[in-house]
């Protein structure tokens, strides 16, 4: 990327770097327009997941995860840029807005985070038994905190809430037949889809990481078979915020992101867990055991050394031609 781009073609190219973001089932539930000097990111409700996330909360972390990676992408490119987020949220699907704001030179380290962003996958896999050290974790921690966002290590007490909460949600998700028909839909597909997540990129269905029962992907087993053990799992990081409003949830999007897209950057491996936080009973005891009824869990991340240098193939994405209009193109 070079930042002698006009902004229109910067636009462009950051739309592009945002297909890279993570989504539940790599739906990628999100649109662009280009609207003037303005990039608008808008919710795109035609690829819903009712069983799964039935009041949109994912889709909007989703939609989060692509503005943090286009907003990098045009720190990159050169650009300041204002963000307006949930501008019109009375009215609209309209989640926010991005306005290139004259010309800056990209710090090396928000380069060095596009080049990991551009590497970084969910790595479902076991993970090295050698533990990440305090320090990284607090890393990874201080750069996805903000505002609205606050990120825990799950430890302890804590880290035996959320182990239980994900195996109980588990158990309860292998008996709703339309999560089932759901989940197979999207997930175990072969690499010709450009959404939902490949075959090669599913582990095993029924696996226990020692204390955490994992998603099963393509069928649903309902007794677990342990592989590894609770080092093999990884550290959790547990994502709160004070609200829970689809404002928060954007938050949410953005700041595992820029966690995720850190732990690449440190060499790490590393996955977003959800199933915990689909079911309100999983969800409503974690609020109540880790955080004594005062903030909203939303989502946590494994993260890990990867178990060796082969990393999983990357998952496929939607082309820039389904997800972005040019309304001025559109004028001309």
């Amino acid at each position: 990327m070079t930042n002698d781009v006009p902004d229109h073609e910067a636009m462009r190219e950051a739309v592009a770097f945002s297909t890279r973001a993570p989504s539940l089932h790599n739906v990628q539930p999100w649109r662009w327009e280009i609207r003037d000097h303005s990039l608008h990111l808008v919710l795109d409700r035609s690829r819903p997941l009712p069983a799964t996330d039935p009041a949109d909360r994912e889709l909007v972390f989703s939609c989060g995860a692509a503005l943090h990676h286009a907003a990098l992408a045009l720190t990159v490119l050169g650009r300041r840029t204002r963000i307006r987020r949930m501008p019109e949220r009375a009215t609209t699907d309209l989640l926010a807005t991005i306005e290139p704001a004259g010309h800056a030179e990209p710090s090396e380290a928000a380069v060095a985070l596009l080049r990991a962003a551009y590497g970084r996958q969910a790595d479902r896999r076991r993970y090295a038994a050698e533990p990440v050290p305090a320090a990284t974790l607090e890393q990874l921690v201080r750069a996805g905190t903000g505002a609205d966002v606050s990120i825990l290590v799950a430890e302890h007490d804590d880290r035996y809430a959320v182990a239980r909460a994900f195996a109980k949600a588990a158990f309860l998700h292998g008996y709703s037949a339309q999560y089932r028909d759901e989940l197979a839909a999207w997930t175990a597909l072969d690499s010709s889809s450009d959404t939902g997540v490949p075959a090669t990129s599913t582990p095993h269905p029924g696996l226990r990481y020692g204390d955490l029962v994992l998603r099963d992907f393509g069928r649903v087993a309902i007794a677990q078979e342990e592989a590894g053990s609770a080092r093999t799992a990884g550290s959790i990081l547990l994502v709160s915020t004070e609200d829970d409003d689809a404002r928060a949830h954007l938050a949410v999007g953005e700041a595992t992101s820029i966690v995720l897209c850190t732990a690449t950057f440190h060499g790490l491996a590393s996955c977003p867990l959800s199933e915990a936080f689909e079911i309100d009973s999983t969800r409503d005891a974690l609020r109540r055991e880790v955080f004594a009824g005062s903030r909203h869990p939303q989502i946590a991340m494994r993260v890990g050394w990867p178990p060796d240098p082969r990393n999983p193939p990357l998952t496929p994405r939607r082309p820039v031609r389904e997800l972005l209009r040019d309304l001025t193109e559109e004028r001309s």
